[in-house]
C-alpha cells in the first residue's frame, strides 16, 4: 500500500521572471499481510518545484503547471537516499509525461471571472512583478452598453424615484 501525504501547504513565489510553486510530500510504503497489521517498508520525502504560467482566457483565470525540479530522499537512512538517486530521473520523466498532463487537465477550467452577459475580455495580459501579478484586459461589448445596463437594472427591480416623494 502507498500513502502519499502533503507535508505543508504549497508555497508560491511570484517574481518578474515567473511564478514557481513548491510542494513537499511524504510517501510511505507498507506491506499488507493478510490478517496482520501493516508493516512499513519505507518512508520517503518528495520535493517538487513547478513553473506556473498564469493566463486570462475568455472569462477564466487559468494556470498551466510545468515540473522543473523533482527530488526524492529517504526518511530512514542516508544509504537508502543514495539508492534513490538513480530513480529520480525516471520518476521525474514519468511525472512529466503521465501525471502533469492529468493535473493540468483537472485545473484547465480555471477560476471564472464573473462578467455580465454581453461582455467579454480581449487583449488579455498577465504580468509578473515581485510578489504579485497584474491582470489586464480590454472589455468587449457584444451588446450595446446601454442594453447591458438596462437589462441589469430591470433584473434588480425598480429604483425608488426621488421626484415621486
Amino acid at each position: 500500500m502507498l500513502q502519499l501525504q502533503v507535508r505543508a501547504p504549497p508555497t508560491c513565489v511570484i517574481k518578474p521572471s515567473g511564478t514557481t510553486v513548491s510542494v513537499s510530500a511524504t510517501l510511505e510504503i507498507f506491506l499488507v499481510p493478510p490478517n496482520e497489521p501493516l508493516v512499513q517498508l519505507s518512508s520517503m520525502t518528495m520535493d517538487a518545484r513547478l513553473n506556473a504560467k498564469v493566463a486570462l482566457r475568455k472569462k477564466a483565470l487559468q494556470v498551466q503547471l510545468d515540473l522543473r525540479r523533482f527530488r526524492i530522499s529517504s526518511n530512514q537512512s542516508a544509504l537508502e537516499s543514495l539508492a534513490l538517486i538513480p530513480l529520480q530521473g525516471p520518476l521525474k520523466t514519468l511525472l512529466q509525461l503521465a501525471v502533469m498532463p492529468l493535473i493540468n487537465e483537472k485545473i484547465k477550467k480555471g477560476v471564472q471571472v464573473p462578467l455580465p452577459e454581453g461582455m467579454d475580455f480581449t487583449k488579455e495580459v498577465v504580468t509578473n512583478h515581485m510578489g504579485y501579478l497584474t491582470i489586464g484586459a480590454d472589455l468587449h461589448f457584444s451588446k450595446g452598453l446601454r442594453e447591458v445596463i438596462e437589462k441589469y437594472q430591470a433584473a434588480s427591480g425598480p429604483k425608488p424615484n426621488p421626484q415621486a416623494a
